[in-house]
């Protein structure tokens, strides 16, 4: 049985910057200010196992070591969006094998640790395990894969952490991603980060790019980053450990460390021995430890921790304060399935999971094909369950599904072994979406989203939705013109969420030119905001898509102030940019729908409004001067009369016609040249939706739809 000496001594130093650049990619220094800043309890923990620990360091050479090894149970949380970023099963085992090895100094490159730091380093005794048993003590494998878009780049460092957590005082959690937002940068260059001993347990664990873990697979053929051959996060539970950089975090810093040599700042590449010697901070002629885990030099370069960082490790893994003391206690072993005799993998019935990752958008009358892709156990049967809707089987590996009408479906899979099944519901994973064209969208077409059926006839898709509400909708406290818009509250966002907007199908046969165009606000919140806005258009109902309209926050931004509060535009301010995109290349369209594609990465606010398509026939009439008529209808929805307000069209006349959705004639009147507004009684027509068109010696130039409410 382990002991632990309880002791306190020296106050900690605290609030150092680092000056060094950071090719590395650890942000973990920077997590470690922000809580030090801002989380007074973890500031208190911190010095608390400060003092435990540098009074345990004064007794280190009187410390008796256990006997046993230090067993912590593991769970990988792999957060990916189905491509590179799910690393294999096979990756994860090579990770563990080398953390075993290492952390003990039992790899073979011992050798190549300089002569002068060889009776420095010592190794640690203490193991990693994947845990065989869940918190809820079912069977596991220790590898949750969670198919997530805040796998790549998310924002916000810890987002990630509540798609998935096991209590961190039972369990390691490791969260593995494709990409990270780097703090300062509206890039993604984070390699990882580790939460330091004594900070709020839901965080507490180590973040990673899943293309720094192992030795093999995607770490192997990393071209970008070069293969740190799993040294990478021997490095980040380094800090999990309580480790500090070993230059301290800025010049000729202190890393609370007396056996390792003061560095002026970070190293890398892999440079000879000895490096840097006799520096400005006091190095002495064997240099600087640019072989210590703690720097930042290539994988290949690092092999050794030294007896004074074992110390501190030590205290960490012993210290209630650090939260880490509960992991390696026989009863933790035994609920985690990680105590000897440890036997892995466990017999576990399979977690289900399905292709094509994801949310599923298809038009109504298509068939959609899943398959079967569970992982990490065994299953002798399957059952698939699609709430009612036709399939080609039911127990099958690969199923198709038609769905004949318009709307949002879950889907379940169940897996079976001996005497255990698990299942899983896939909710909201069907979009179903019109498939026909909408004859109240006839060319030319303004939608000024005044229509109350907006969301009706335009399919909003969350690809978020289990984790994010924060979506498409109408606003009725901002527009351009008029009283609604439609956008996201993107200040109240999870970045990084993805959410689709799909117009209805236009018969755009008659184009002959073709323009695109709509009004947008956009405001940043910090110059290194990653949001985009896309457009995009298929004419086979989304089975293939072509991009027309690609923006970033640079060219996206309508207005050059940072706001950092929840902002709405004023109405028709100038803030409010014309947006056009010229489509006459892609022309022919018999049929084709528009897809308005927002990714947030932690801007304000997204509006849209006034969605135009308009051009010329394809029967060689000129485009009309006015096939862009701005004009305002209010109210609507109306019980009584109707303005419309032709702003500055006072000098042309016009015709005014309005139908129900057959075509039938209900009201015609005309607009004289010396008038800007004209009233429409609405009072005695039926309630209903109606189209309002515009016309200029008989072709339209402007259709809206107005509601009648009486």
């Amino acid at each position: 049985m382990k002991y632990f000496i309880f002791l306190v001594a020296a106050v900690l130093i605290f609030g150092i910057k680092s000056s060094a650049q950071n090719n590395f990619g650890c942000i973990s220094h920077d997590v470690y200010n922000e809580q030090m800043k801002n989380d007074p309890v973890f500031r208190m923990n911190q010095q608390k196992l400060e003092k435990e620990t540098q009074e345990f360091i004064k007794n280190y050479a009187s410390f008796k070591p256990a006997t046993a090894t230090y067993v912590i149970p593991v769970v990988f949380h792999v957060i990916h969006t189905g491509g590179a970023g799910n690393i294999s099963n096979a990756q994860i085992y090579d990770q563990i094998d080398i953390l075993n090895k290492e952390f003990k100094r039992q790899q073979p490159d011992t050798a190549l640790t300089p002569w002068a730091f060889k009776p420095l380093a010592a190794g640690f005794d203490v193991e990693f395990r994947l845990a065989t048993l869940d918190p809820n003590g079912n069977c596991t494998n220790g590898i949750n894969r969670i198919y997530n878009t805040l796998s790549t780049c998310s924002f916000i460092w810890d987002d990630v952490k509540a798609l998935s957590y096991w209590p961190s005082n039972k369990y390691l959690n490791l969260w593995i991603v494709e990409s990270m937002h780097y703090p300062g940068n509206s890039s993604c260059f984070g390699g990882g980060y580790s939460a330091f001993p004594g900070g709020p347990t839901l965080k507490d664990g180590v973040v990673m790019r899943g293309d720094l873990i192992s030795n093999i697979g995607t770490a192997a053929t990393n071209s970008g980053w070069g293969n740190f051959k799993g040294r990478y996060l021997i490095h980040e539970l380094g800090h999990w450990f309580n480790l500090r950089h070993i230059w301290g975090d800025q010049t000729c810093g202190n890393d609370l460390v007396t056996d390792t040599p003061p560095a002026q700042t970070s190293n890398s590449g892999c440079p000879s021995f000895p490096h840097n010697a006799n520096n400005s901070c006091g190095a002495g002629p064997d240099g600087e430890m640019y072989t210590n885990y703690m720097d930042y030099t290539n994988g290949p370069c690092l092999n050794m921790f030294t007896a004074g960082q074992v110390a501190r490790m030590t205290t960490a893994i012993n210290s209630p304060i650090s939260g880490r003391n509960n992991l390696w206690s026989p009863s933790n072993l035994a609920a985690t399935g990680t105590a000897d005799p440890y036997i892995y993998p466990a017999p576990c019935v399979a977690v289900p999971e399905v292709l094509p990752y994801g949310t599923i958008t298809a038009c109504e009358g298509d068939s959609v094909k899943f398959t079967d892709y569970s992982y990490s156990g065994t299953s002798t049967s399957r059952q698939w369950d699609f709430f009612g809707q036709p399939a080609s089987s039911l127990t099958d590996s690969i199923v198709k599904v038609k769905y004949s009408s318009v709307g949002v479906y879950n889907v379940a899979l169940t897996k079976n072994y001996m005497s255990s099944s698990n299942t899983q519901t896939f909710v909201n994973k069907v979009f179903i979406i019109p498939g026909s064209v909408n004859l109240n969208y006839t060319f030319p077409f303004v939608d000024d989203i005044e229509n109350p059926n907006f969301t009706n006839e335009w399919a909003i898709v969350n690809k978020d939705i289990n984790f994010n509400a924060r979506t498409w909708e109408t606003f009725t406290n901002t527009s351009y013109s008029g009283n609604t818009c439609v956008g996201i509250n993107n200040f109240s966002n999870i970045a990084p969420a993805v959410d689709d907007l799909y117009s209805p199908i236009y018969d755009l046969s008659s184009a002959g030119t073709l323009t695109l165009s709509f009004r947008l606000h956009f405001a940043a919140r910090t110059a290194s905001d990653n949001d985009n806005f896309a457009v995009w258009y298929t004419k086979d109902c989304g089975k293939t898509w072509t991009n027309v309209y690609y923006k970033t926050p640079s060219a996206l931004k309508t207005t050059t102030t940072l706001i950092t509060s929840d902002y709405y535009p004023a109405v028709g301010g100038s803030e409010w940019r014309l947006e056009k995109i010229n489509l006459a290349a892609h022309l022919p369209f018999n049929q084709v729908r528009f897809k308005f594609s927002f990714t947030s990465g932690g801007g304000n606010n997204i509006f849209i409004d006034d969605i135009n398509v308009d051009g010329t026939t394809n029967v060689g009439v000129k485009e009309n001067k006015h096939s862009q008529l701005a004009v305002d209808v209010f109210p609507n929805p109306s019980n009584e009369n109707i303005t419309i307000d032709f702003k500055n069209h006072s000098e042309s006349s016009f015709e005014i016609e309005v139908t129900d959705i057959t075509g039938k004639l209900i009201l015609r009147e005309q607009k004289p040249a010396s008038y800007s507004k004209i009233i429409l009684p609405v009072k005695n027509i039926t309630a209903g939706l109606y189209l309002l068109s515009i016309k200029k010696n008989g072709k339209p130039v402007t259709t809206k739809k107005i509601s009648v409410t009486n």
